[in-house]
């Protein structure tokens, strides 16, 4: 338990670290470019595979749900001081199918990035160390800093969360409680062994992004660049 606990902590603050790395990037763009249009462009530039892997899973998400899907834009936008690096239309379905849809990114983003840490380490590619090296640090990079959903994507997840809480309610003032099996299930050996795995394969895109916001402040306070 305390591992998947570590694990959904490690989330938390992968999310806090992209907010800060992002900011951070487009506010060093705008520095060395000394244009708001250029630096918004050479931002969308840098994340755009992962905005491209971010849209297409609301995409693939809604069409699997039988949910209607319109034009999908991978082009920043500007709205005032904020910016849009990407957008997919959908139709206004149940609140269920809507916080599945929105949830997308950040579900598959997990998935790539352990997928992609477990084989890149276990498998032998026909390519050389340092280029594996290379695109395994792209993809963390790139699904670690776009995967979480904005709050548009969270539309609709407030009121089945509410929804859930309800029927607990509901179950636990009735007398029903969590099966054995399941707290039994996460304190196995073999669970915690898995989340051990888990939790260190997250700390890659972690550390990736500290180093990243680390070397942006180093460069503003010697002012090589700035």
């Amino acid at each position: 338990m305390v591992f998947a606990v570590l694990f959904l902590f490690e989330l938390a603050f992968l999310f806090f670290l992209s907010r800060v790395l992002t900011r951070s990037v487009s506010e060093f763009f705008l520095r060395i470019t000394k244009n708001k249009n250029t630096a918004i462009y050479l931002f969308s530039f840098l994340f755009l595979p992962g905005v491209i892997v971010h849209e297409l899973s609301h995409l693939l998400t809604a069409s699997l749900l039988f949910v209607p899907v319109g034009e999908i834009e991978f082009m920043p936008k500007v709205s005032g001081d904020e910016v849009k690096l990407g957008s997919v239309a959908v139709a206004k379905t149940d609140p269920i199918r809507r916080a599945i849809i929105g949830a997308a990114p950040f579900i598959i983003g997990v998935l790539i990035i352990l997928s992609s840490l477990f084989y890149f380490t276990k498998l032998n590619f026909p390519i050389s160390q340092t280029i594996k090296v290379i695109l395994e640090l792209f993809i963390v990079f790139e699904i670690g800093n776009t995967m979480f959903s904005s709050s548009k994507d969270l539309e609709g997840t407030l009121e089945l969360l509410v929804v859930i809480l309800l029927i607990m309610g509901m179950l636990f003032f009735i007398g029903l409680r969590v099966p054995q099996a399941i707290p039994d299930y996460f304190s196995s050996p073999a669970t915690k062994a898995l989340f051990g795995k888990i939790d260190l394969l997250i700390l890659v895109p972690i550390g990736l992004d500290l180093l990243v916001i680390g070397w942006i402040k180093l460069l503003r306070k010697s002012k090589s660049i700035y």
